[in-house]
C-alpha cells in the first residue's frame, strides 16, 4: 500500500482515484470543487499542499498547464512534497510546459506520465502511461502507476508529454479521416452498412471502434485543447482541429464526431469481425 494524493478529480482524476483505492492504495484527494472531490469516496484535503504533505506519490490530473502550475506553485503542493516522495504529472500539457515545470522542482523526484485511454480504460486497468523522468524516479513511481495500466518509459521529463501528443494526434486525425470517409461513401451512394464493414476491415478499424464506444468519455473540447498544443503544424492536423471546433456540443464524447447509423448494433459488438454482419442489416 502506498499513500497517494490525487490533485484534480474530474473525469480522469476521479476514475484514477477509484482504481488506486481498489488496488489497495491509501488515497487523499483535492479538487477546486469540493463536491467532486467528495464524490470519489476518498478523504478530501482542504488544499493541494495538505493533500501532498503526507503522500509518498502525488498525482496531478488537471485540465491544462496553467492549472498544473497554479496547483503546484500557487497552491503550495510542490513545496509540500516531502523528501523521497514522487510527483507524477499526468495531465495532457505540452512538452515545453512539462520541462518548465520540472525545472522549477530542483531536488524533487518528478515523473511526466500522461495517459492514453479514457475512463473505461482506467476502470479496467488498461491505460497506456507514457512516462518520462530519471530512472530512479520512474522506479519509485512504477509500482503505483502499474495499478492503472502499462507503463512505457519514453525518456527524460517532457518525453512522456511528447509521446502523448503524438498518440492523441494519430487518434484524432484517424477519427477525422473516418468522418470524411463515411461522408464520401454517402456521396458516392455506397450503403452505410457496407461502408462500415469495409472501413472496419481496413486501417480505420481502430477509429471505428473508438467512435462506437459508449464507455469512453473524452469531451470534444479537451480534444481541441490537445490538438492546439501541436500548433496545428500540418494541414491534416489543422483540418482535424477545424472539424472538432465545429462540433456543436463541445462537451460530448469524441464519438459524436462520427454519424454512425445502426448504433445499437455497433454497441453490442465486441470483436471487429462482428462488424461484417452489418452488411445485411
Amino acid at each position: 500500500m502506498t499513500d497517494v494524493a490525487v490533485l484534480g478529480t474530474g473525469r480522469m482524476g476521479g476514475a484514477i482515484t477509484g482504481r488506486l483505492r481498489a488496488a489497495g492504495h491509501q488515497v487523499t484527494v483535492w479538487n477546486r470543487d469540493r463536491t467532486r472531490a467528495a464524490a470519489t469516496g476518498a478523504p478530501v484535503a482542504p488544499t493541494p499542499a495538505a493533500a501532498a504533505a503526507s503522500a509518498d506519490l502525488v498525482i496531478t490530473m488537471l485540465t491544462d498547464g496553467e492549472a498544473v502550475e497554479a496547483v503546484l506553485f500557487d497552491g503550495g503542493a510542490a513545496a509540500a512534497v516531502r523528501p523521497g516522495a514522487v510527483l507524477v504529472q499526468m495531465s495532457t500539457i505540452s512538452p515545453a510546459q512539462t520541462t518548465a515545470i520540472a525545472a522549477r522542482l530542483p531536488g524533487t523526484s518528478f515523473v511526466d506520465a500522461p495517459v492514453g485511454g479514457s475512463v473505461d480504460a482506467v476502470a479496467a486497468g488498461t491505460l497506456a502511461l507514457f512516462a518520462g523522468g530519471t530512472p530512479e524516479s520512474l522506479d519509485r513511481a512504477e509500482p503505483v502507476l502499474e495499478s492503472l495500466g502499462t507503463v512505457t518509459r519514453c525518456g527524460k521529463a517532457g518525453a512522456g508529454s511528447a509521446v502523448k501528443l503524438l498518440q492523441n494526434t494519430a487518434m484524432l486525425t484517424a477519427l477525422g479521416g473516418l468522418h470524411d470517409s463515411l461522408a464520401l461513401a454517402a456521396a458516392l451512394g455506397i450503403p452505410h452498412p457496407l461502408a462500415v464493414r469495409l472501413l472496419a476491415a481496413g486501417p480505420l478499424g481502430t477509429a471505428l471502434r473508438r467512435a462506437a464506444s459508449v464507455t469512453a468519455d473524452f469531451p470534444v473540447a479537451l480534444a481541441v485543447k490537445d490538438l492546439r498544443l501541436t500548433g496545428a503544424a500540418t494541414p491534416m492536423i489543422a483540418a482535424t482541429l477545424g472539424l472538432l471546433e465545429d462540433v456543436p456540443d463541445q462537451t460530448a464524447d469524441l464519438g459524436s464526431l462520427i454519424a454512425l447509423k445502426h448504433l445499437d448494433s455497433l454497441i453490442a459488438l465486441k470483436h471487429l469481425d462482428s462488424l461484417m454482419a452489418l452488411e445485411n442489416s
